[in-house]
């Protein structure tokens, strides 16, 4: 159903432009504009200046400048309000407490981005004048204000909310909470991005601590690796060299044994050749 109330103030001088889109405004969405709705009975300096001139034949002297004769009420509406529900208030409001509206405007292309999806401020302009017959304002107690919100509730068809609501609030009011949310918003994703970016340089930083423990250790199987070919290489080559060393000296030891071998050979075969030439000697002798 969705709750409505109303929040009325002093008009502004602005009033009617911004009531009317006589000036672009960056909370409004033109292509929503053909949805508004306007019904106007008098205009707000008209009606000033009769209330003035009441005031001024009842009482002989000039309204103050503080006073408030014309009034704006901002009401709460829902997609489906219509002119006349807003009309049967007025009508109830100028019955009971005797102001009387000349002028409603319901607006339904203002609103706000938040989180890249729009959120509407759905809501009308009750334009009232709130004098007596003799230019005096009328005066409504906290009470009266109450049953404002009430009328509001029960000839529109929507749940009664409270004075206090944000919703009730002017067009830069509301377009100040708006922005606030959204700035608190932004707060809260830039607060989450930070507790997200520090997980990560965490997680970061332990993978590069894993990475520096992970290449150290390859390093050093790098480092035994190599140590251990040099090492096995000295053995290697240590044992060729003892083992050509030996063969070297068996080598030699043989060679010489052959030269020995030799001399005896030779000179066993000098002796038997002089020993046969004596033995012939003999046997001719």
């Amino acid at each position: 159903m969705g709750a409505t109330s109303i929040h009325v103030q002093a008009v502004k001088p602005g009033s009617e432009i911004h009531n009317f889109r006589e000036k672009e405004l960056d909370y409004v969405r033109p292509e929503l504009s053909h949805l508004n709705e306007s019904w106007v009975g008098d205009s707000i300096s008209h009606r000033l200046e009769s209330a003035k001139q009441r005031y001024l034949d009842t009482v002989g002297q000039k309204m103050q400048a503080k006073a408030a004769p014309i009034r704006e009420g901002v009401i709460v509406i829902k997609q489906e309000t219509t002119m006349q529900e807003l009309q049967q208030f007025a009508t109830v409001c100028k019955e009971r407490f005797g102001i009387e509206a000349f002028q409603i405007h319901i607006h339904k292309d203002e609103g706000y981005m938040n989180a890249k999806q729009w959120t509407p401020n759905l809501h009308a302009h009750v334009v009232f004048d709130w004098t007596q017959p003799n230019g005096k304002s009328v005066r409504l107690s906290r009470d009266d204000m109450a049953e404002l919100q009430t009328i509001a509730s029960e000839t529109l068809g929507m749940e009664r909310g409270v004075s206090s609501d944000r919703k009730h609030l002017s067009a830069m009011q509301y377009k100040t909470e708006c922005a606030k949310e959204q700035l608190q918003e932004l707060s809260n994703d830039i607060s989450s991005a930070l507790d997200k970016y520090k997980d990560a340089q965490n997680q970061l930083l332990q993978l590069q601590k894993e990475l520096r423990s992970i290449e150290t250790k390859k390093n050093v199987q790098k480092l035994i690796s190599k140590a251990s070919e040099k090492f096995y290489g000295l053995i290697g080559k240590t044992v060729n060299d003892r083992e050509k060393d030996a063969l070297k000296a068996k080598v030699k030891t043989l060679e010489g044994e052959n030269e020995q071998l030799s001399d005896r050979l030779g000179k066993a075969i000098l002796e038997k050749e002089r020993n046969g030439t004596k033995a012939f000697k003999a046997e001719n002798d």
